[in-house]
C-alpha cells in the first residue's frame, strides 16, 4: 500500500467516524422531539487491493444513514390509533351529556315529575285551595322549562359536534395536501441519492395525525410515495395528487353536515367514517344524541297527551269542564309548555271529576304516576326516565371503559416503538465514544502515516 493510498484509508475513516459522530449527536438532539426516528449510520468496506494472500479490503464508507424503524408496528399503531380517536371523541361527548342529566342534585327532571305529581296529590286535598293551585302551576312550570332546557343542550351538543366535523375536515385536508407534497420531496430526494429520513419522520407522523381523525388505509408504492384510500378504495393521496374532502348541509338531518368528497358534494360518505374522531362525532351526533332527543321526545309527548286527556275529564273552580293542562300543539321535549289559559287562571286546573269541588280528578291525575304508559304500556313515566337516565350511564360506563382500554394499547404500543425507534441516551453515549475512539484511532493512523511518509523521503534525500 503506497503512502497515498495509506493517507486515502485515515482520510476516509476520518470522514465516515465524523459522520458518525454527527448522526449520534442528532439522535440525542431530538431525544424529546415527537416523531423523530432514530437514525445509526451503516459502515461498509470500500476498495480492495489484490495480492497473493487475496483480495484485501482497503478503506471505509458511510453506506447509509440507516432509519431504525419498524414499518409493522408503526402500521399496528396506526390503526390503534383510529380506535383511540373513535372511543376518546364518544367518551368526551358522552361526558357532556351526562351532565345535561345529571340526577344528583335534584331539581331534575325525576325530581321535578316527583314534584308534579306531589302537586297533583296535595291538590286532591283542598280542590278549592289558591296555594294548591299556584304551587301546582309552578311546578308544571318547572318541569317543562327542564325538558326545554335538556332539549335546547342536547341540540346545542349536536350544533357544537356539527361544528367541529367541519374543522375536522380542513384539519384532514391539510394532513392529506402536506402528505402529497412530503411524497413529491422524498421522491424527487431519492431519486438524486438525497438522505430523505427526516421528511419520512414528517409523514409517519402526519399519517398518525390523519389516523387519529379519520380511518384510512394505506401503502408505500415503488417510487416511495405513500398513497391513502378511504375503505371503499376511493383514493385520498397518489402520489402527488389529492382528493380533498367536504361538507355538505343535509336538509333531511337538520340540516347538520354530511362528510362528502369535495369534487362529488351530492355524494355522502358518512358510511365509510367508520372510525377516528370523526366518526366518534357523527355517531353522537346522529345516533347516541339523537336518540335520547328522541326518547326525551316521547317522553314529553305522552306526558301531554295523558295529561291533558285526564285533565279535560274534570271540572274547574267555576263547574266548567276542564281543558288542556298542557299546550297540545306542543308535544316535543324542546316545545312542551303549560297552557296559557291555566297560567292566566289557576282556577281553570280541574281538580273535580264532578260539579261539587270533590277534588277526585286530581287524585286521578296524581294516580297517572303509576299508570303503565310507556313502552308499549310497560313503563310508568318515571320508570321510563329512570330507564333512559340508566341507558345514558350504562353508555357513559361503557364509552369511559373503552377509552381507557385503546389509552393503554395506545400507551404500549408507543412504548414499543420507543424501545425499538426512540433514543436512548445511554446507548447513544455509547455509540458516541464508540465513534469518537474510531476517530480517534483514524487521526493516529494520519499522523503514523504521515511520519512514514516523512521518513521515505528523508531516505530519498
Amino acid at each position: 500500500m503506497s503512502g497515498v493510498s495509506a493517507l486515502n484509508v485515515a482520510k476516509d475513516s476520518l470522514l465516515s467516524h465524523q459522520t458518525a459522530i454527527n448522526v449520534t449527536g442528532a439522535n440525542i438532539a431530538n431525544v424529546n422531539t415527537t416523531g423523530y426516528t432514530r437514525q445509526r449510520p451503516v459502515f461498509e468496506t470500500t476498495g480492495t487491493i489484490d495480492t497473493a494472500a487475496g483480495l484485501i479490503q482497503l478503506s471505509v464508507g458511510i453506506d447509509q444513514i440507516e432509519r431504525v424503524y419498524d414499518q409493522f408496528l408503526q402500521r399496528e399503531i396506526n390503526a390503534q390509533i383510529q380506535e383511540f380517536g373513535y372511543s376518546d371523541a364518544r367518551n368526551e361527548q358522552l361526558g357532556r351529556i351526562e351532565i345535561i342529566f345529571n340526577e344528583t342534585s335534584g331539581e331534575g327532571i325525576d325530581d321535578l315529575l316527583n314534584k308534579f305529581w306531589g302537586a297533583w296529590e296535595d291538590l286532591s286535598t283542598n280542590p278549592d285551595g289558591q296555594a294548591e293551585r299556584v304551587a301546582l302551576a309552578s311546578t308544571a312550570e318547572s318541569l317543562t322549562y327542564m325538558f326545554r332546557s335538556s332539549s335546547d343542550d342536547l341540540v346545542a351538543l349536536q350544533s357544537d359536534v356539527n361544528a367541529s366535523i367541519e374543522a375536522m375536515v380542513s384539519q384532514v385536508n391539510s394532513r392529506l395536501s402536506s402528505i402529497a407534497d412530503l411524497n413529491t420531496k422524498i421522491s424527487q430526494s431519492e431519486t438524486g441519492e438525497g438522505d430523505t429520513n427526516v421528511l419520512r419522520d414528517q409523514r409517519t407522523q402526519l399519517v398518525k395525525e390523519l389516523g387519529e381523525l379519520i380511518n384510512v388505509t394505506y401503502f408505500e408504492d415503488e417510487s416511495s410515495s405513500l398513497n391513502i384510500f378511504m375503505a371503499d378504495g376511493s383514493a385520498l393521496v397518489e402520489g402527488r395528487n389529492t382528493w380533498e374532502l367536504d361538507v355538505r348541509a343535509n336538509s333531511g338531518n337538520s340540516f347538520y353536515f354530511d362528510v362528502v368528497f369535495a369534487d362529488e358534494p351530492d355524494h355522502s360518505i358518512n358510511a365509510l367514517v367508520t372510525r377516528g374522531r370523526m366518526a366518534g362525532l357523527l355517531e353522537i351526533r346522529d345516533v347516541t344524541a339523537a336518540g335520547y332527543l328522541g326518547d326525551l321526545n316521547q317522553l314529553a309527548a305522552t306526558l301531554v297527551q295523558e295529561i291533558n286527556a285526564q285533565h279535560q275529564l274534570g271540572f274547574d273552580v267555576g263547574n266548567n269542564i276542564g281543558g288542556n293542562f298542557f299546550d297540545e300543539t306542543k308535544t316535543e321535549a324542546g316545545t312542551i309548555e303549560v297552557s296559557t289559559d291555566i297560567l292566566a287562571d289557576v282556577n281553570k286546573i280541574a281538580a273535580s271529576e264532578t260539579i261539587n269541588g270533590d277534588g277526585n280528578n286530581a287524585v286521578y291525575m296524581a294516580r297517572l304516576k303509576d299508570s303503565l304508559t310507556m313502552n308499549g304500556g310497560t313503563s310508568t313515566f318515571n320508570g321510563y326516565y329512570a330507564s333512559f337516565i340508566g341507558q345514558i350511564g350504562q353508555d357513559v360506563a361503557s364509552a369511559d371503559r373503552t377509552a381507557v382500554y385503546h389509552t393503554t394499547l395506545m400507551d404500549q404500543l408507543t412504548a414499543k416503538r420507543e424501545s425499538i425507534s426512540g433514543v436512548s441516551v445511554d446507548e447513544e453515549m455509547l455509540n458516541l465514544i464508540k465513534f469518537q475512539t474510531g476517530y480517534t484511532a483514524a487521526a493516529k493512523l494520519t499522523a503514523t502515516i504521515e511520519e512514514l511518509v516523512d521518513t521515505l523521503l528523508n531516505l530519498v534525500e
